[in-house]
């Protein structure tokens, strides 16, 4: 008995310490440490300033921002400069005047190249935007003063550091995209590094790279205690997000991006302040933020030309990285052992095999069913809850097995993860690392049989997985869809390649199946009464007033019913008429209510020129946005544009991250001249031209009830729009 609860209470444990090392965060250092140290206590007095009130593009607290930036960097006697152009994305359809700062670091024995340290400044308009980016801007901050401090004790960098606060992030990547193919010194960049959050709290995660990571990767070792994982990078370069980086990759220079992103259901909303903001996420910024910058500072730029890497943080080991041709000599060396394996004939081996992959698959696909929202979306009892089920039934099923067939389940297991090892070092080498070292492990461990070389084979595997599966749909995916089925295929997995350990603990399959069934039924009960909406796991709302300029008619909605608080605003609520989809960069309904008309100014259309050449007709029209607008859509339906100008500046469509029927574009912080559109379509064409001005905030006839602590606005929040069309 006493064996049989070591054994669990080991399991738990090292399931556990997997977990906490991907969640902790490092301890935030005081103000009173040295000044050439890294303090997240330094830092949050500029994220203090920063965040006091929303400050997106086009507003007066931008601006405010802007000019305090400005003045810390005169502070520090470092060289600035504004970077005030029109940027045009080449990832989404936007475009906007931006204001980039920039500062300057001169290296010793600079030779011209440089490093840019990346962050951007303006934040979406219903929140403060604390973690994302005032974090990352406070961070940039404190990391130039302990590089200036590093300075007057006469220990300069070598190289360059270029300081870059991006205007125009949550617009459309705007600031990045002008520093790309505008700004002189971009061609001296020999390494980006960008910092991020996507929530308020957890570890800086390293999650994405540029080409040939391999030489960035192992640097990133100077930083020490960091959490990074190549099938991180590998799985982001296929979603459909992006950061700063997405631009600066034009550059094909090596490039690391970092961010934090637990406590993601704050992002974008009012809870995004100071508040709640992790001083340990900005503490884990700036420990690597400033030893990435001396490392890469003091050594020679540009960085020597690679191959990508594999590589993943492991517990006493710190970061491992090796290229790519090791991981396939590691899975030539997983199939050669599996070979030679002596125990097991190929007829279990391949019954316990189809039954793990049975099981797993109705598992996996069970899980893709499951529709969480809400806090629970992000919930780690929801999480525990389907991890219990599916460890649950895959051991009875597991047990069941190995009572008929004894060899079964341990060569099945064998089998599964030796081909997964095999298959992903040769097919996305970057991604079989979670997969290889346990194989690889397991297989020694066959050969012996000793319960030491079982233990060695959970820990490998715990410390790889557990972690990973926690962050993989708690952090990033959420516990549904894609998440929900990571979080049941991994436990379940690894359910079988621990069946040895499992076997100490639980011989009956019925005990194992009510056990961690029970287990998950009285988690999911106390989930359902403890994980609600609160001040820290809030509700999402947005309230829209829109008006339809040329006939006076507005209506008041939203794009979202799905809370009590959104519905008693609105009161009795339908579809809005046609034109209310329109009012956006994409087209979405709008549920409300039709209002008497505010009388809020319109933007305006006016026509430059129009000419006709070989078979084009070219049209130049001017678009005005009364002050205190943020944004103008501008949409073109019916016609296919041909080409398009924003500003002078052509409008590149090849690298969209998503494509459309109507032409469209989103300007922010639209200038006191306008802006100038330039459109080709074919001759003998007309051309409908829509346009809606955006201001934060509602008119005081449909000012909302007060919002509980547990609903808050998010992304653009509550805001007023003015559409109108004209045809030419």
């Amino acid at each position: 008995m006493i064996a049989r609860l070591t054994t669990a209470l080991g399991l738990l444990l090292l399931t556990a310490l997997s977990i906490l090392r991907v969640a902790r965060t490092p301890t935030p250092v005081s103000a009173a440490a040295p000044d050439t140290v890294f303090s997240s206590e330094r830092a949050l007095r500029h994220v203090s300033e920063i965040a006091r009130r929303p400050h997106p593009m086009g507003t007066a607290e931008h601006d405010r921002v802007r000019d305090y930036i400005l003045a810390q960097l005169g502070a520090l006697g470092i060289a600035h400069e504004v970077q005030t152009t029109t940027a045009v994305g080449t990832r989404y359809r936007s475009a906007g005047r931006v204001q980039n700062i920039l500062g300057y670091l001169p290296g010793a024995r600079s030779n011209g190249k440089a490093v840019l340290l990346v962050v951007h400044y303006d934040g979406v308009e219903a929140g403060p935007a604390a973690a994302d980016d005032g974090a990352g801007v406070g961070a940039l901050l404190e990391t130039l003063r302990a590089l200036c401090a590093l300075r007057a004790d006469n220990a300069s960098l070598a190289n360059d550091v270029i300081a870059l606060f991006t205007d125009g992030e949550e617009a459309g990547l705007l600031g990045a995209a002008a520093f790309v193919r505008e700004h002189p010194r971009a061609k001296d960049v020999a390494i980006a590094l960008n910092f991020e959050a996507r929530g308020t709290t957890g570890r800086s995660f390293m999650f994405e790279t540029g080409p040939g990571n391999l030489d960035a990767v192992r640097a990133l070792r100077a930083a020490g205690d960091v959490t990074a994982g190549s099938v991180f990078t590998t799985i982001y370069r296929v979603l459909p997000n992006d950061t700063d980086l997405s631009e600066l990759s034009v550059l094909q220079v090596p490039a690391l991006n970092f961010a934090f992103a637990d406590g993601v259901e704050r992002y974008h909303t009012t809870h995004d302040d100071v508040a709640h903001l992790n001083p340990g996420s900005v503490q884990h910024h700036g420990i690597q933020m400033l030893a990435l910058a001396k490392k890469f500072g003091n050594e020679p730029l540009p960085r020597p030309r690679t191959g990508d890497a594999i590589f993943f943080d492991a517990p006493f080991l710190g970061l491992i990285v090796y290229p790519v041709w090791i991981a396939k000599l590691l899975g030539i060396l997983i199939a050669v052992l599996l070979l030679g394996s002596s125990r097991g004939a190929v007829g279990a081996s391949l019954r316990g095999a189809a039954v793990l992959l049975a099981v797993v698959v109705v598992c996996g696909v069970a899980a893709s069913f499951i529709r969480l929202s809400g806090p629970a979306l992000w919930s780690g009892w929801w999480a525990a809850v389907l991890t219990l089920a599916a460890v649950g039934v895959n051991l009875a099923v597991c047990l069941a097995l190995e009572r008929r067939r004894p060899e079964s389940p341990r060569a099945g297991a064998l089998l599964v993860w030796s081909g997964l090892g095999i298959g992903l070092s040769f097919a996305a080498p970057a991604v079989s690392y979670p997969f290889v070292w346990p194989a690889l492990f397991a297989l020694i461990a066959e050969r012996s049989r000793r319960i030491a070389a079982e233990w060695i084979v959970a820990i490998v595997a715990l410390m790889m997985l557990a972690g990973f599966a926690y962050t993989a749909t708690v952090v990033m995916l959420g516990v549904a869809g894609a998440g929900a089925v990571a979080i049941v295929v991994l436990p379940s997995l690894l359910v079988w390649l621990l069946m040895p350990l499992l076997q100490r603990v639980f011989r009956d399959w019925r005990a194992a199946l009510t056990a961690f069934v029970s287990a998950a039924v009285v988690i999911a009960l106390l989930a359902t009464r403890t994980v609600e909406a609160s001040a820290d796991h809030p509700v999402r709302s947005s309230l829209v007033y829109a008006q339809r300029a040329d006939q006076g008619d507005a209506f008041f909605g939203s794009q979202s019913m799905g809370d009590a608080w959104t519905r008693g605003a609105l009161g009795d609520v339908a579809r809005g008429p046609a034109w209310t989809t329109r009012i956006g960069s994409s087209v979405q309904s709008l549920f409300g209510r039709a209002v008497p008309s505010a009388g809020l100014a319109a933007p305006t259309a006016s026509l430059v020129s129009d000419s006709t050449t070989a078979g084009l007709r070219q049209l130049v029209v001017r678009l005005d946005a009364p002050r205190g607008n943020t944004a103008v859509v501008a949409r073109v339906s019916g016609v296919k544009v041909r080409a398009a100008a924003i500003d002078g500046r052509v409008v590149d469509t090849a690298r969209f991250r998503r494509s459309s029927s109507d032409w469209t574009t989103e300007y922010w912080n639209v200038p006191v001249e306008g802006v100038l559109l330039s459109l080709t379509i074919g001759a003998g064409e007309r051309l409908a031209l829509e346009i809606a001005a955006r201001r934060p905030g509602l008119p005081a006839a449909f000012s909302p009830p007060v919002r509980p602590e547990h609903v808050v606005a998010s992304q653009s929040g509550d805001v007023s729009v003015v559409y109108r069309s004209v045809r030419y």
